[in-house]
């Protein structure tokens, strides 16, 4: 993760942001990254939560 920041900051990209999962959340906490909604989605007709996180580099 710490090379995706190096690299964001290289290319003058000041905000990385991913859309993670349930499970994956704690992870992007872990490196800095903020909630910033939550969203529910449908895969194969299961409506799952999911959370846009953002982080400023």
């Amino acid at each position: 993760m710490n090379t995706l920041f190096n690299e964001a900051a290289f290319k003058g990209i000041c905000r990385c942001y991913s859309h993670v999962s349930i499970t994956a959340r704690p992870f992007f906490e872990h490196f800095g990254f903020t909630l910033v909604n939550s969203q529910e989605v449908e895969v194969r007709g299961q409506v799952l939560t999911n959370f846009v996180m953002e982080k400023w580099v």
